[in-house]
Order: C-alpha cells, then structure tokens, then sequence
C-alpha cells in the first residue's frame, strides 16, 4: 500500500480527544461529520450505470482515491479503472490502467460507457503531478473519450459548478463551458446539487435549480456540482 494513500469518502468524521473523568483517561469524541460532494455524485453515476447491461464494459476514468469503480465492480459490470497515478486496489470484474487520459490506451467503440467523477475539472492544470497541458486540456479529454466510447455509448459526468473560474486545482464550470464540453454529444439529464450549511447541523448537499447553481461563486474547495449523462452521436 502505498504512503500517505485514502479513500475520497462522502462523509469525514472529525474527531477530538477530551479527557473522560469517569474513565480518567483521553477519548475520542465526535465533533463533527463533513459531507463532501462524492454523496450526491456516486449515487447518480451508479443510477446512471442502470441503463448499461450488468456485464457491460465501463472506463473509470480518474479513478484513483475513489470508491465508485469498486461499486461497479461489485454489481457486475466489466470495469477498467484508468488513472495516470497507481490505484492499490484489486476486485473482481476490475482492472486497472495506468495512464493519461489525453492519450488513452484503447481502441476506438471499446466501452458500453465512461464515468468522469470529478476528474475532468483536474485535467492539465498539474495539481495532482500529472502532466499540465494549456487550458483546453479538459476538451481534448473528453474528445478521447468519446472516441472510445461505442456508438450511443454513455457519458457520466460530475464537475464542480458555479461562476466560471480556474485555480491552482480545479475548473469550476458554468454552463457555457459545460456546453463546449459537451458539445459532440446528446445531453440526456443534467442536474445540480449544492452544499448547504445549516447554522447548527452538520451540512448536505441538496438538488437545486439551475439558475440558483448558476449564481453560486467560490474560490476554493467545490460548493456546488453539475452531474450530467450524455450518449455519443
């Protein structure tokens, strides 16, 4: 296993030790859970997967770190995790491809469908010490997927969304870049969630309509997220 390795799961749980005078001594205690956007996200990709049949061939691309190809996996679907870092998992139905997304290493109509959680927003930019390419790379990403991708084959895509703006991490799109992005495809359902922090509480993550995401503007981290399916014309 490798160093410093974890699991982008949808709830962190935030613990401080306070010392138990009835057991005097220091004990974990529950301060607060952090929900991440991952819980709106794999939900919609694994419902989304529904429409492929059970044995059918589905590139996860940008894999590392997530639990949705283990999912897929574990429901049947013929899975090949695809990520230009090492992913330490093995599971049936599973296999995994080392790689850059620019240049993937299949042929052309390969896969039933291609998830793109969360993933494509990084491409180029280098934060994740793959290769940092000019700021189109995301477009070029999403012409080899769909060139892999077989005749009506499926797209499921998640992106951070909001007022437009690129970082040292991340794009954030709107939705003319969604519509660039997308533009060699037939969109099929689009929808947005938005993390919401309530005064008390731990915080969610909430369907909303599109003109309210459309408002929503931050610098870092993702506060809202575009979840998309599309097929290859």
């Amino acid at each position: 296993m490798m160093d410093n390795y974890f699991l982008n799961n949808p709830v962190f749980l935030k613990y401080k030790r306070r010392f138990d005078w009835k057991k005097l001594r220091r004990t974990p205690q529950l301060v607060k859970a952090i929900i991440n956007e991952r819980i709106v996200e794999i939900p919609f990709a694994l419902n989304a997967l529904s429409v492929i049949p059970r044995d059918g061939k589905v590139l996860d691309v940008g894999c590392m770190e997530s639990l949705f190809p283990l999912f897929a996996s574990a429901l049947g679907y013929q899975v090949t995790g695809f990520d230009f870092r090492e992913f330490p998992y093995q599971a049936p139905n599973f296999t995994f491809v080392q790689g850059d997304i620019l240049d993937l290493p299949f042929k052309e109509n390969e896969f039933d469908a291609v998830s793109c959680v969360s993933t494509i927003e990084h491409v180029g930019i280098g934060y994740y010490s793959d290769p940092a390419d000019d700021v189109s790379a995301d477009v070029k990403g999403i012409k080899e997927i769909r060139r892999i991708l077989k005749p009506s084959g499926l797209l499921i895509l998640s992106v951070p969304f909001g007022k437009a703006h690129i970082d040292h991490q991340q794009r954030v799109y709107d939705t003319e870049m969604i519509n660039n992005l997308l533009k060699d495809f037939n969109v099929t359902s689009v929808q947005f969630f938005k993390n919401t922090r309530p005064v008390l509480g731990n915080n969610y993550w909430e369907k909303v309509d599109q003109n309210i995401a459309e408002k929503i503007d931050y610098q870092t981290g993702t506060e809202c997220v575009c979840c998309a399916t599309a097929v290859k014309h």
